[in-house]
This record gives C-alpha cells, structure tokens and sequence, in this order.
C-alpha cells in the first residue's frame, strides 16, 4: 500500500439511449488508445454497469490539471464528444477527486486485466478521518485478486469518498468478502461513517 499521488481523477457516468448501448461504448473505447499515450495521464478506463446495460462508468487519472486540460485540447476530443453527444439519454455526470491511496506498484496486475469493478462512494465522519484512511490502507496488502485499488477523497468536500477497485473476476470479489478479515475490517470502519458505503459494480465492456 502507498499513500495517492494527489493525482487529478475524475469520474464520468453515462446513461446510453436504448438501442445504443453497443454503438456508444465502441466509440468510447477508440478513446483509449491515443489517451493513455498522452504524457500526462495515468488511468483512462471505460466500463459497462453490470446490473444495467445503458449505464457506463469512465474513470480517469491525470498528473494534474493541467494535464487534463491539454487532453480536453486535443482536437479528436472534440469529435469523440460530438460523436457520443446523440448516444446519450442525458448529459454526462462528473465528480472530480484526488487520489488519496493505491495499490498500483504493489497490485502488480494491469487495469486492463480485470473482469469485476467495484466502485464505491462513502462519507467519512469529520472527526473520524485518519482513522478511516489508515483502516483501509491497512488492509490493502490483504486484498487477494485484486488487480488495483484507488480511494479518492473529493476535491470540493475531502470527507466524500470513491473507490474503484478492479478485480480478476467477481467470484474472486465475492471470496473476499466473505473471508473472516475482511468482515471484521468492514465491523470497524462502518461506524466512523457518516454516509455508508453504496456499492455499484462494473465490468470491461465488449
């Protein structure tokens, strides 16, 4: 486990219209390719809710603002967020956070190697704060199949939490929750919040 970069995250939900689902993520993952190259990011990564097929989930991570803004620039970004606009059943929903934790280096796996993603938002009690943090880093080293795992705390309110954590597949997942650890971890750290944990799931789109 490692303490976040401060990398600048953000978190993009989509809702498909019906009918172009398929269409709207072939067009999001031609995204993929020219922006992982770009200097400055560090995650760009696109999944389908796996509960309901117009959902989708784009999380990404540059080095700074200013990183980000020199991918906003480009000008094929401009013609992807044309070309997805019609896609849509309304207009995309972005959070902005910062990376707090991660088990990149230690992890070892790739993103692009998962099959199961947990995201999860939360509120941490304002008196309760480095105890949470030091909670779930504390666990981190014990996280079997996992591939990767990022907290983010938010950037207009620290106390909002997002996790994106991706796994080797759900059964591995569901394996780790229901060892004996990990049910006593989640013991401890449910009373030091004030919003509980609402967990979505994803996977890679196909």
């Amino acid at each position: 486990m490692s303490n976040g970069t401060g990398g600048y995250v953000i978190l993009v939900r989509f809702r498909a219209k019906a009918g172009q689902e398929r269409i709207f993520a072939d067009e999001m993952r031609s995204a993929v390719p020219a922006t992982r190259a770009e200097p400055g990011n560090r995650q760009y990564e696109f999944y389908g809710d796996q509960d309901d097929p117009a959902n989708f989930m784009l999380y990404e991570e540059f080095a700074d603002e200013a990183a980000l803004q020199t991918h906003r620039a480009r000008p094929e970004m401009a013609a992807h967020l044309a070309a997805i606009k019609p896609m849509l059943d309304g207009a995309p929903d972005a959070t902005f956070w910062s990376q707090a934790l991660t088990n990149a280096k230690a992890a070892g796996g790739q993103s692009g190697d998962a099959g199961h993603v947990t995201l999860v938002r939360f509120r941490m009690k304002a008196d309760a704060v480095d105890q949470v943090l030091g909670l779930i880093g504390g666990d981190l080293d014990d996280m079997q199949g996992n591939i990767r795992f990022d907290l983010n705390r938010g950037r207009d309110d620290p106390l909002e939490c997002m996790i994106c954590a991706r796994w080797a597949s759900r059964a591995v997942w569901e394996a780790h929750n229901a060892r004996p650890h990990f049910k006593e971890f989640a013991a401890r750290v449910t009373p030091l919040l004030d919003v509980p944990m609402r967990r979505a799931l994803f996977k890679p789109t196909t």
